[in-house]
């Protein structure tokens, strides 16, 4: 049987740890690449540990632990694994 709260896909496995109004917040591993992909509605990320490149609007940002970043709603990105690492994602999924 499927954990509901387990949220996986190539490269990440998340488990929901609680909601922030209509949101779910939820805590990952990332172990490889993840390709480009759109949400539906804005995603927010702390870094907690790990080294990741984010490309987003022709920009790569470098991203390390205790680093955040926003996602705007629609809009393409990608995360390259430098070393897997965990994050703190709050979205809609």
């Amino acid at each position: 049987m499927r954990d509901p709260h387990i949220i996986e896909g190539p490269g990440f496995r998340g488990r929901i740890t609680g909601r922030l109004g209509d949101m779910l917040v939820i805590d990952a591993e990332v172990e490889a690449d993840i390709a480009a992909h759109a949400a539906d509605a804005e995603e927010f990320a702390i870094v907690v540990s790990g080294r990741f490149e984010v490309t987003m609007n022709g920009t790569t940002l470098p991203c390390g632990p205790g680093d955040h970043l926003v996602v705007g709603a629609g809009v393409k990105h990608a995360i390259r694994v430098i070393e897997p690492g965990r994050l703190v994602l709050i979205g809609r999924m």
